[in-house]
């Protein structure tokens, strides 16, 4: 009877119906106010099973997640933090794929936490402040790394994203008061950010896309930061935002950027509401763009295309068009009203508009304000 039972678990364990023992996960408890390690439950695990560590405490010490399926979690109970003792390493470093931080509060270390690997990792509920000269997380040529319900704060930036990397922001995660940029995406990076974020009171930009970058920022706010939004040599959607009281522009696109923006608040911001310069592109669709200085300013090589805006009581213009720049309106219909100088302003005989009253190529016109004399025509 033994042999029959041995012989079926055996035939059911190679058509893959029972768990094997690589795929049983091992648990440790590292209780930091023993004077436990997590860098010893790391070594003790077996490399070729998930393993799960559990915080307890405050460890000071660098821990570095070398291998794969690694969960490293705060004391439901208790809480669990991570200090890195200095600036000789991050607090956490991960080059591990399938690496997985729940609940944990992480300080110190010259970063907060670095994924420096290609593979997939998330962050849930993760606080990180204060590191002691550095980022608070930093995702180098990371495959997929999310965040959701994190804080970043106090750092040089919140979270940095490098060499090829992507990352989610979502969760309600909240990125605010770091010394510079709250988010700083570049060399081909990629950026989500969604899901009630907040990008609050950075000392730099709130979210600073360069070097060919990709970034879909939705749903979010973005306030109180340098300028809320740049996209420099990149690309970006930006959607159903609030973005407001930046202590220079809401949204800056410059060196050749095409960004999209629909359907956001953008309003008390110090400067333009949105500000394209240098060859961008910018395409503008349903937004609410007031009380900023100028609302919409095109210059330098810009190319404009706006539809169905409400831009009313800016400080100066509605739009600046100027510098060689185009800026064309089309269906629905864009309203200015209440700005204090005229409602559409062209600034030098080189820019050209369309869709504007008497200024239409084909007869349409889709701007509701007053346009200054300067404005000609695409035709002209």
């Amino acid at each position: 009877m033994r042999r029959t039972l041995f012989t079926a678990a055996a035939a059911l364990l190679a058509l893959g119906m029972l768990g094997s023992a690589s795929a049983q996960t091992i648990g440790f408890t590292v209780d930091c106010s023993r004077g436990q390690k997590i860098a010893d439950a790391i070594s003790r695990g077996d490399a070729s099973k998930p393993l799960t560590i559990t915080v307890r405490g405050t460890c000071n010490e660098y821990v570095a997640i070398l291998r794969d399926d690694v969960t490293l979690r705060g004391d439901p109970g208790l809480g669990g933090t991570v200090n890195g003792p200095g600036s000789a390493a991050p607090a956490i470093l991960v080059e591990g794929d399938r690496t997985y931080i729940e609940g944990l509060t992480v300080t110190g270390g010259a970063n907060g936490v670095l994924f420096a690997g290609p593979g997939l990792a998330s962050m849930t509920n993760v606080m990180v402040r204060n590191p002691v000269s550095g980022n608070a997380v930093v995702a180098r040529a990371v495959g997929d790394l999310s965040l959701s319900g994190c804080t970043l704060m106090q750092a040089n930036r919140g979270l940095q994203i490098t060499r090829g990397g992507a990352a989610r922001v979502a969760g309600s995660t909240e990125i605010r008061e770091n010394a510079d940029a709250g988010i700083f995406v570049d060399q081909n990076s990629t950026l989500f950010v969604s899901g009630g974020s907040k990008v609050l009171a950075n000392g730099g930009n709130g979210i600073h896309l360069e070097n060919g970058s990709q970034g879909t920022i939705s749903n979010s706010e973005i306030a109180e930061n340098s300028v809320g939004i740049v996209v420099s040599a990149s690309g970006a959607s930006i959607g159903n935002n609030n973005i407001h009281n930046n202590r220079q522009h809401g949204v800056l696109a410059q060196a050749g950027a095409t960004v999209g923006v629909s359907n956001n608040t953008i309003a008390h911001n110090n400067e333009d509401g949105v500000f394209g310069y240098l060859g961008p592109t910018l395409v503008l669709s349903g937004n609410e763009i007031a009380y900023n200085a100028t609302g919409v300013a095109c210059r330098a090589d810009c190319t404009l295309q706006v539809s169905g805006e409400n831009i009313h009581h800016n400080t100066y213009h509605a739009v600046v068009v100027m510098l060689d720049s185009r800026g064309m309106f089309t269906a629905p219909t864009t309203t200015a009203s209440g700005n204090a100088w005229v409602d559409l302003w062209c600034g030098d005989p080189k820019s050209s508009v369309d869709g504007v009253e008497g200024r239409s190529y084909d007869g349409g016109v889709f701007f509701a304000g007053s346009v200054s004399p300067s404005c000609v025509g695409f035709s002209e």
